[in-house]
């Protein structure tokens, strides 16, 4: 396998996005229901489930960005390769 090391790189991007996600909301639901008011409740719980899936967001789409370039890699050795035994 070529691309081992991009592989696991994306695959460990996709996993801490989701840990991320599930940590993210968790905490922000522990956290509204400690706060004292209930603006201050609102407002934690929304915020931290914003920044949560802001976070999440941006890290799978870095782990299917890098695993897109992967195959345009593969893809264009396969090319090569069909345009190499053409001649």
């Amino acid at each position: 396998m070529k691309n081992r090391t991009l592989h696991i790189v994306a695959h460990s991007l996709m996993i801490l996005a989701w840990v991320i996600l599930v940590c993210g909301v968790v905490v922000s639901i522990v956290i509204a229901i400690k706060a004292a008011t209930p603006l201050a409740q609102v407002t934690f719980l929304l915020v931290g489930l914003l920044l949560a899936f802001i976070n999440a967001a941006f890290l799978l789409g870095a782990s299917k960005l890098i695993h897109l370039l992967i195959n345009v890699d593969y893809n264009l050795e396969q090319i090569r390769d069909s345009l190499k035994t053409d001649n």
